[in-house]
């Protein structure tokens, strides 16, 4: 139940090794994919199609405690998804995703345009079968409906050359900077512009990236969009959009820097979804978001609560995707700003932020054979204050909303290589409001150059001085047949408040096939 730049791990030549890049989404990792065989004239019937299986054997002393959300559970771990930690039983399960994605680029248009169109079909072994649902489908004698619906956008190139221009239209990846999700490397969209740590999912809308450069290489992105998330009712004035302006400079072969703009405009009174959305819903909690509550002393009943937060970022890096050097450095700071109106009460403002810094380092032959460290940092909110001081993202608007990728932790904050278990002891960068210092690491070894990979890595996260938790984790990743992966991965989080130390081992099989 991850969202779609959200899969899991990459798997082609030349697509960063997992242990590297230790947490890369599938459909981001997609887009490397897609530069290998992008859609092209040249190619007899225009038709590209690229597939992702991913299957996972797990297990871990997290058990559900909410019998309707026992195979698919997203959110804090401990928190409102009744997912917890037990000494008393093993959960022990197999999951399996495959990820196919179509595009059509017909050759009589030249590559002008295209139409692309992704699905998702997953469930754990066994578990259910002759019906309709999502997420669900393994059980014994199949006839399962599953099928989610990942992408489906026109793809239109209004300029080639040295200035691109390229419009997509419907439901497409919404990534929180101007890269374009459809022709970019894992690295541009997770370790420039906030990182996908602001929002990172799909959305249905419009949006026109530029690229202006020439035979020195790209020295400047652009990027504008606008996004429905959510339409409650087509003749009322009740809806969340999403929008964003964007600009990069890449003034040097390895170096770039980035302003960026973004709005969530909520005009649903927090009540659009099932569980509502925004900093008041109970979906920003399940997922460690904030949960204010705005009611006046006295009253019960939780006034309408429309919302604008802006996102106002910079970002810079230094060979952030560790191709032009061994040594590559990338960070990102973000401030939250806007309001929350109360129907019938005063505004309650919003000024808070967060950031991020990595650094990484090659240190032998091999795609994996990288030390890398990274330092993740939100703003805490005072309860006792007229202003939410804590940070937001995307999260609080949708089931995994936002991704924090990078980090390599498996429980401490969530692992993007899971299916449909993402869950974590920090879940949300804003850490409940709660506001978080996270320092992460990892140090990886290619036994056999970009064939055989070990490596080791953990993490500490506190709010307000006080531990959250500390993770060690090590992972075993063999690329056994062209892009075919096999991984042996375990880890354990150690002062947390939940009832044991949370802990999982699992083995996994990423295959990557294209056509």
């Amino acid at each position: 139940m991850i969202p779609a730049l959200p899969l899991a791990a990459a798997l082609a030549g030349g697509v960063a090794h997992a242990a590297d890049d230790a947490a890369a989404p599938i459909e981001s990792r997609l887009s490397e994919a897609r530069t290998t065989v992008a859609p092209s004239p040249s190619l007899s019937d225009g038709l590209v199609v690229v597939a992702i299986v991913q299957t996972k054997a797990t297990v871990t002393d997290l058990t559900s405690t909410n019998p309707f959300l026992d195979g698919q559970v997203v959110g804090l771990l401990g928190g409102t998804n009744g997912l917890t930690t037990t000494d008393e039983q093993r959960a022990v399960y197999v999951e399996q995703r495959l990820s196919p994605f179509l595009t059509w680029s017909p050759p009589i248009l030249g590559g002008w345009a295209s139409l692309a169109v992704g699905f998702e079909i997953d469930y754990a072994f066994g578990d259910r079968s002759y019906g309709v649902g999502g997420n669900v489908g393994g059980g014994f004698g199949g006839d399962m409906v599953n099928l989610q619906t990942r992408r489906m956008e026109a793809t239109l190139r209004a300029l080639r050359g040295d200035h691109d221009l390229t419009f997509h239209v419907g439901l497409q990846l919404l990534a929180d900077g101007p890269f374009d999700p459809t022709a970019s490397l894992p690295d541009d969209l997770l370790r420039t512009s906030g990182r996908m740590m602001i929002i990172g999912s799909e959305a249905t809308g419009i949006s026109a990236y530029g690229r202006v450069g020439g035979l020195a290489g790209t020295w400047l992105r652009y990027r504008l969009g606008s996004w429905t998330l959510w339409e409650s009712g087509l003749g009322e004035a009740d809806d969340v959009t999403f929008h964003a302006a964007d600009v990069r400079v890449e003034p040097s072969w390895i170096a770039g820097a980035g302003l960026h703009a973004l709005w969530m405009r909520d005009r649903s009174g927090g009540t659009a979804g099932t569980l509502g959305v925004g900093p008041t819903s109970a979906l920003s909690e399940m997922q460690g978001g904030p949960r204010l509550d705005l009611r006046p002393a006295g009253v019960d009943v939780a006034p309408p609560v429309d919302t604008d937060v802006f996102w106002l970022s910079a970002d810079a890096s230094v060979n952030h995707r560790l191709d032009k050097g061994p040594f590559g450095a990338s960070g990102f700071v973000a401030a939250n700003v806007g309001k929350m109106y109360l129907e019938g009460l005063r505004d309650h403002a919003i000024l808070g932020g967060f950031g991020d810094v990595e650094v990484r380092a090659r240190v032998a032959p091999g795609r994996g054979s990288v030390v890398r460290a990274e330092a993740l940092y939100s703003t805490a909110d005072d309860p006792a204050t007229p202003t939410y001081e804590g940070a937001l993202t995307a999260n609080s608007w949708g089931i995994v909303g936002a991704l924090n990728a990078t980090h390599g932790t498996l429980l401490l904050l969530p692992d993007p290589f899971s299916i449909d278990r993402y869950t974590a002891v920090v879940h949300d960068v804003s850490n409940s409001g709660r506001g978080v210092l996270a320092v992460t690491g990892s140090a990886g070894y290619d036994l056999v150059p970009s064939r055989l990979n070990a490596t080791v890595g953990g993490g500490v996260a506190t709010s307000a001085g006080e531990l959250q938790g500390a993770e060690l984790n090590a992972h075993v990743v063999a690329d056994a047949l062209l892009f075919l992966r096999l991984g042996l991965h375990g880890g354990t989080v150690l002062g947390t408040e939940l009832p044991t130390a949370p802990w999982i081992v699992y083995g996994s099989l990423d295959w990557l096939v294209f056509k």
